[in-house]
């Protein structure tokens, strides 16, 4: 899926989301915020990814990061391509555009305004950084992400199958979207 930054419509912030914190993550202040989420395997994947050269954007309640989401740009990461899902995904990221990947949000905070608060907020920042398309994958049967990116305008690409076996992985096209 993707999204023209030019079609996103600016939010104001809710009532709601008054006591959220929006964290922008990176190698200089990972590990000092790597306390911040609330289970052990959140703190390793942050600590990967940031040394890895990406960022996270991230929401803290009560010095608690409640949800995040990974993202992968080239003024960031310096291989091509920036993450190993593009290649798979049949996608090349310019160098103003941004795959975004890997979001979460803690179990007692899903299905409340977190994710939108979350991805409105990431892309807002993508935005007033001069990017111009974000890219996003989400599973077959993910259903609330599909519908958390409909409902922000994202567009959908062609629908691929994927199939691995150890360290082997194939893909290929099974519907093409516009």
């Amino acid at each position: 899926m993707y999204l023209d930054l030019a079609d996103l419509k600016r939010a104001t912030k809710a009532d709601e989301t008054d006591s959220f914190e929006f964290l922008v993550i990176n190698h200089e202040n990972a590990e000092s915020l790597a306390s911040m989420n609330q289970t052990y395997s959140r703190r390793l994947k942050g600590t990967h990814n940031a040394g890895s050269g990406y960022y996270s954007y991230a929401v803290a309640l009560d010095g608690k990061i409640i949800g995040d989401i990974w993202c992968a740009t080239h003024m960031n990461v310096k291989r091509d391509p920036i993450h190993p899902d593009l290649d798979m995904l049949g996608i090349t990221c310019g160098d103003n555009e941004a795959y975004m990947f890997d979001m979460h949000v803690a179990p007692d905070s899903r299905g409340k305004v977190v994710t939108g608060y979350l991805l409105r907020s990431a892309l807002h920042h993508l935005k007033e950084s001069g990017f111009d398309r974000a890219y996003g994958f989400y599973e077959k049967n993910n259903l609330p992400a599909l519908w958390t990116h409909r409902l922000f305008g994202y567009k959908e690409l062609a629908n691929r199958k994927v199939t691995q076996v150890l360290l082997y992985k194939k893909t290929e096209v099974l519907a093409s979207r516009s």
